[in-house]
């Protein structure tokens, strides 16, 4: 954030100005988009963690109501809430009418969905997902807000999916480095107030959601599945940010862990031009800041695209913490 912007800068969002469906659209289809079997183990914990009602479900964090289209396929009635209120208005124009007369949507802070006017009937679900949003909320707030919108066995499922990981592990490093300059241009974090939504980020990606802690009088049957985290969930290096931060671990005994590997996992086709689309959107406005630097991460990309040689099978890391609400 530069000193004379006004602008509030917070980490792996678009802060995107406006509701233009084209850009929405590439937005979209820069993001990777998780697999029907991810969807089908959410489900799976749900039917058997409660008595398995698909009435209502709530995706936290819409944005253009890409993952909430894909709840209303299990669900009758979808929930899509979000601060942006340009990422809200632009959904309707990329949903599928039949989708769509089934799903509402919400501009709301996490931490304050209880009072955001919900109509009574959509105000308790039986599944709140929170995708790719969680370190940046006030984690005891937001899990507060969650279980007064849960009904009794109404299942939380909080998700992120981080860095692209490669076959070639020269493809990673160049990755690295070319995500940790432009972390770098937007710099300084410290002081300004974006600092405590990159705080709260980077504490969380670095501890892969473990300092997320979920209250044993609330919630019961909690589950974390951790894929391909032998990589760092986190964007990019340390050395992109100007203040120290540590992994957390705030587990909690009864809770199950699930380390998986398995790079065929949330695979996607990808060349040197998505990654940097990839990138574009985890760090809004960096081009801006990077002025004549940004010659920079052209450099690194054709140096990816040569690496690459076209296109490759690419991964993720992904965390998902599952509850149960008591």
């Amino acid at each position: 954030m530069s000193q004379t912007s006004t602008r509030l800068e917070t980490p792996f969002t678009t802060a995107a100005l406006g509701s233009d469906v084209s850009f929405w659209k590439s937005y979209i289809a820069s993001r990777p988009n998780p697999p029907e079997t991810f969807f089908r183990l959410i489900n799976e914990y749900h039917t058997n963690h409660s008595d398995g009602r698909m009435e209502v479900a709530h995706d936290v964090g819409t944005g253009p109501g890409n993952i909430a289209a894909r709840l209303a396929s299990y669900y009758d009635q979808v929930v899509g809430s979000d601060v942006n209120e340009q990422a809200l208005a632009a959904a309707p124009k990329l949903i599928s009418p039949d989708l769509l007369e089934r799903m509402t949507f919400v501009q709301s802070p996490a931490e304050k969905l209880v009072t955001a006017g919900l109509p009574t009937e959509l105000q308790q679900t039986d599944l709140v997902v929170v995708s790719e949003c969680m370190p940046l909320l006030d984690a005891p707030r937001a899990l507060e807000a969650f279980h007064a919108l849960l009904r009794p066995g109404g299942t939380l499922a909080i998700y992120f999916y981080g860095r692209p990981i490669f076959p070639d592990p020269v493809c990673d490093e160049i990755y690295d480095r070319m995500a940790t300059r432009i972390c770098q241009f937007l710099l300084p974090f410290k002081g300004t107030p974006g600092e405590p939504f990159h705080r709260r980020g980077a504490e969380g990606l670095v501890s892969f959601l473990d300092n997320i802690a979920l209250p044993a009088g609330d919630w019961q049957n909690v589950q974390r599945y951790k894929w391909n985290c032998d990589y760092p969930l986190l964007f990019n290096s340390p050395e992109g940010f100007d203040f120290e931060f540590h992994p957390v671990d705030r587990r909690a005994p009864s809770e199950v862990t699930h380390d998986i590997v398995d790079r065929e996992f949330w695979v996607h086709e990808w060349d040197a031009d998505d990654v940097k689309a990839y990138l574009d959107s985890v760090y809004p406005h960096y081009r801006h800041q990077a002025g004549e630097s940004y010659a920079e991460i052209e450099a690194m990309r054709e140096e990816l695209r040569a690496a690459m040689g076209g296109k490759q099978k690419v991964t993720f890391s992904v965390v998902l913490v599952l509850g149960s609400k008591k």
